[in-house]
């Protein structure tokens, strides 16, 4: 049997089980209302009903969790295989199918956080300046001194 992840489990919860929501917090939409405002469809799952009735017995049959995107705005719809397959119309159709969340009203909704730190460097140090040594290279051209021997 195939294993699912995580975030499969977590959609599906959310499909099935989750208290309804507040007005402000999601939004609705039909699946074609969805395709029809330029949603792109970016995944289907298919939920065997196993697995679904793992988060609820009222699950009667296999589901598929179809995954919309337009720009900043991911759709999630919870559908019946069957319903999905046959592309049945009254299903597809229906206002409430397909939760909506937009990132831009999730930003306007979060606290503000305090400004992020630039990546300014603080100023580079000059670097030190060379000490001047006690011995002078040659002059170009010239031999190099030997070296004294005093006792």
């Amino acid at each position: 049997m195939r294993s699912f992840g995580l975030g499969l489990m977590f959609a599906a919860a959310a499909g099935f089980g989750s208290a309804p929501a507040s007005a402000d917090d999601h939004l609705q939409s039909s699946f074609t209302n969805l395709m029809a405002r330029g949603f792109q469809i970016r995944s289907v799952t298919l939920i065997p009903l196993e697995v679904a009735k793992r988060v609820t017995d009222k699950v009667r049959t296999d589901n598929v969790i179809v995954t919309l995107q337009k720009e900043e705005t991911a759709a999630v719809c919870y559908v019946a295989f069957a319903n999905w397959a046959f592309m049945n119309k009254a299903s597809l159709d229906s206002p409430t199918l397909c939760e909506v969340r937009s990132s831009l009203a999730a930003a306007e909704a979060a606290p503000s956080a305090p400004p992020a730190p630039t990546a300014e460097a603080p100023p580079a140090a000059a670097p030190p300046a060379p000490s001047p040594s006690s011995e002078t290279p040659p002059a170009a051209g010239s031999a190099p001194a030997a070296p004294s021997s005093n006792p």
